[in-house]
């Protein structure tokens, strides 16, 4: 339909679609009164995934030759740094836990299904979520998303594609109970920081490798390492521990985070601070 837009222009539209769907579907859920079961969790993940497939297939219709979904990054595995994106993404939820545990505010208890039960647990996990919520996310943002905008530069291409991914959840987080927070004022600052910095990680993951899986496993590890650790630490202040120190998006959590990028930055994007790499540009992005 618009064969000839730039980049940053299909970014634009598909930031708009994504974020109007995942109002539409925030609105569902709150008026229909849904409850948060993986069937509405996949239906919510799901919208990155819709987006990216009606840019594909009606707006720029790229998705119409072979070449068109190389742009996505599906067909790289990236296992080279498979052990990163499980290790350094688990590394920082358990150093941020760690931490808390050694505090006042909590401590280290063995759940009542005890650590084996725990352990499996936290691997099925892993592998649903890679093959499920947390790709579907992935492959519109960091598959379509990210590569998009690699023409205004990485670092740019890497705090956007962030900022966009923490403003898709904010529909859920605002028009619904099924994302609660505590705090706004505290959660969202935290929330936004977060996101966008763990952008930079998976980011780096699918930049360096060309393939979105490595951003996959990543984010799948995060989702489930967070609610695992959870059930290790007792405390008498759940908000303060869970939601604003760990958690899903704690000010440790972000802090682990931001080495974290620092770290793979210096590890793996050795084309400069601002360059793309070949394999993960559009056909319009500078390439190296």
């Amino acid at each position: 339909m618009f064969t000839k837009l730039s980049d940053t222009s299909q970014a634009t539209i598909f930031s708009a679609l994504v974020l109007v769907m995942a109002t539409g579907v925030a609105l569902a859920i709150r008026l229909l009164e849904i409850a948060p079961t993986a069937g509405m969790w996949v239906l919510w993940s799901s919208t990155p995934t819709v987006a990216a497939l009606l840019m594909l297939l009606v707006v720029t219709r790229e998705g119409y030759s072979g070449e068109g979904w190389k742009v996505l990054g599906l067909h790289r595995l990236g296992l080279s740094v498979w052990w990163i994106a499980f290790g350094l993404t688990l590394l920082i939820t358990v150093v941020a836990s760690a931490v808390v545990w050694a505090t006042p505010l909590a401590s280290f208890v063995v759940p009542e299904g005890g650590i084996i039960d725990s352990l499996l647990s936290f691997i099925i996990q892993v592998v649903l979520f890679t093959l499920t919520f947390a790709l579907l996310e992935e492959i519109g943002i960091r598959g379509y998303l990210l590569p998009k905008l690699l023409s205004l530069g990485r670092t740019r291409a890497l705090a956007l594609s962030g900022l966009v991914w923490a403003t898709w959840h904010m529909p859920l987080i605002l028009l619904t109970p099924i994302f609660p927070v505590g705090n706004k004022l505290i959660s969202l600052p935290l929330f936004y920081g977060t996101v966008v910095a763990a952008s930079f990680v998976y980011g780096y993951l699918r930049l360096y490798t060309g393939g979105v899986w490595p951003a996959s496993l990543a984010h799948a590890v995060h989702n489930a390492a967070w609610g695992v650790l959870a059930a290790f630490t007792a405390t008498s202040y759940p908000v303060i521990v869970n939601k604003y120190l760990v958690g899903d998006f704690g000010v440790l959590i972000l802090v682990g985070a931001v080495i974290g990028a620092v770290w793979l930055n210096r590890r793996l994007m050795r084309s400069g601070p601002d360059e793309p790499r070949a394999h993960v540009t559009s056909s319009r992005a500078p390439a190296v």
